[in-house]
């Protein structure tokens, strides 16, 4: 009779327990849409890269984005619910921090206008996250390349109108 009266327990403490939640793609590439709609209002050009995934707490992904100078850029990340703090850190060529996003939330952003003409070292790093969660990361461009015009990034310029 006690056997039954434990399992009774265990079965009432297992069915209070909140369900875990799984890394959901799809939300996190919401969120990052989301974000991205002001951008868009502003005149960047937005696209999707290949950096959506999964992460625990620490894991870090580093992509490199070239950009020209003179354009301005943002990066964008949305994380999904299990997601808590999604850090980013923007460096030049030659390791020098351009400028991050610490805040304490499941999305990051950042926006800068480049001084070079080269490439942007990205890094992604989920800072807390609840088990496995999910981000997807957007890029914008805003401007027109001055050093090669046939560039599309200005929704004004002879590239995009051909």
């Amino acid at each position: 009779m006690k056997i039954k009266n434990l399992l009774a327990l265990v079965a009432a403490v297992i069915a209070l327990l909140p369900f875990t939640s799984f890394a959901d793609p799809a939300k996190a590439e919401d969120e990052a849409y989301k974000m991205a709609v002001r951008y868009t209002q502003l005149g960047f050009a937005m696209s999707p890269t290949n950096h959506t995934g999964l992460g625990g707490s620490g894991y870090t992904v580093r992509f490199l984005v070239p950009v020209s100078k003179g354009l301005d850029y943002v990066f964008l990340v949305g994380g999904d619910l299990a997601a808590r703090d999604i850090d980013i850190y923007v460096y030049d060529e030659v390791g020098s921090l351009i400028l991050d996003d610490r805040r304490p939330d499941p999305r990051a952003g950042v926006k800068f206008r480049s001084s070079y003409n080269g490439t942007t070292q990205v890094y992604l790093h989920m800072a807390r996250a609840n088990g496995l969660a999910a981000y997807s990361v957007l890029v914008g461009r805003r401007g027109m390349d001055k050093s090669n015009p046939e560039v599309p990034g200005d929704p004004t310029s002879d590239a995009v109108l051909k």
